[in-house]
């Protein structure tokens, strides 16, 4: 997995970020809410389909509350969400929602909403000194963009769009508008766009009626063994220009589609969160500062599970890996807060990293 700053030319995006007012876009989407999680889906198989619902929906009100904690609380205190008893949380619940579900004789599987009752989630929070931002940014609209054998598909039913279609993008501190460019929008417009061209990209976000529109693009590999996915354009903090790379296990391009757009989704609310709260979030000045660090693992198993989660941190930037070798690798990355800030944010997800100057060692727990 890769994830690094792209080369395109876009530093125009940042002209265009003091350009936006001028251009007029439509009223305000009704905002919606950030303690209800919608379209969580479930799969469990047990040894009836009693058991198999009963677990299910232990399991899917849990992963919706760690949802909301996530959403509302800054990254640097993810380590310290409480995991809570599930008649806890069924108390904290204010209401439950079936959107489908079927089931046989050992199986359950459905999509769920959940909604929680604020007061009680900002008290249980609050109970763990940790503070809370749930202030929704303003909607962001996104293009999904599916490239394959080097055309743009526009049916509207591609692995990347389903897996954007999939996220509860409505209730997220973030809340983003999927679009549509249609068969008029082709390889041309988007090389156009990618390689600077500010009037391009201008008419397709008057067209899209949004001030702030970011592309984001995947085109598997031509093996299938690879999904390249982009975020360019412009969201609620600034200018967006990011790369990464996965691997697509056992083909299974569904599941990295997915992977890949919760991740993209995640940044936009980390972005948010670190310029709403710069210092209270990152504990120091929110300007990403270059960091130098040398990764030891003790072999290509740890070594992509480390490069996995530390792409997951909310804040890194510009991953990009200069050697790798069998025990060590080493990066070149930003962070808010530079390597003291990272060091502070990496045991949430695993990690631990010591040093002191330009020396920082990155390992797993």
């Amino acid at each position: 997995m890769r994830y690094e700053s792209t080369t395109f030319r876009a530093s125009w995006l940042c002209v265009l970020c003091f350009l936006l007012p001028a251009f007029s876009v439509p009223a305000k989407a009704q905002r919606k809410d950030v303690y209800t999680v919608a379209k969580l889906s479930v799969d469990i198989k047990a040894k009836d389909a009693v058991t198999a619902k009963r677990t299910a929906l232990t399991l899917a009100k849990t992963r919706a509350l760690q949802t909301v904690f996530r959403r509302i609380a800054p990254f640097n205190s993810f380590e310290r969400l409480p995991t809570l008893k599930s008649a806890v949380i069924e108390d904290m619940i204010a209401g439950f929602s079936v959107r489908r579900e079927r089931n046989s004789a050992t199986q359950y599987i459905a999509t769920l909403d959940f909604k929680f009752q604020a007061e009680i989630v900002r008290k249980v929070l609050s109970g763990k000194g940790i503070a809370i931002n749930d202030q929704q940014a303003d909607q962001i609209t996104v293009l999904p963009v599916y490239i394959s054998t080097g055309k743009i598909v526009t049916s509207g039913r591609d692995p990347w769009r389903n897996a954007w279609n999939g996220l509860d993008l409505e209730n997220a501190i973030v809340p983003v508008r999927l679009a549509r460019a249609g068969p008029s929008f082709t390889m041309d417009n988007l090389s156009a766009i990618i390689a600077g061209d500010l009037n391009a990209f201008v008419a397709l976000r008057d067209k899209m009626k949004t001030k702030k529109l970011v592309l984001a693009i995947a085109e598997p590999t031509q093996d299938g063994k690879n999904l390249t996915t982009k975020l360019f354009g412009v969201d609620r903090v600034g200018s967006v220009s990011l790369s990464r790379n996965d691997s697509v296990y056992s083909g299974n391009m569904k599941s990295a589609a997915k992977e890949a757009a919760e991740i993209a989704l995640g940044i936009f609310e980390g972005r948010w969160k670190l310029m709403q709260s710069p210092r209270s979030l990152a504990g120091v000045d929110a300007t990403p500062v270059d960091l130098n660090v040398v990764v030891e693992f003790a072999g290509i198993r740890e070594w992509k599970a480390i490069r996995g989660r530390l792409v997951k941190i909310p804040g890194v930037q510009g991953l990009d890996i200069k050697s790798l070798s069998a025990r060590t690798a080493q990066l070149v990355l930003k962070f808010p807060g530079g390597a003291e800030g990272l060091a502070r944010m990496v045991p949430a997800h695993g990690l631990s990293m010591q040093g002191a100057g330009e020396a920082w060692i990155l390992r797993g727990n």
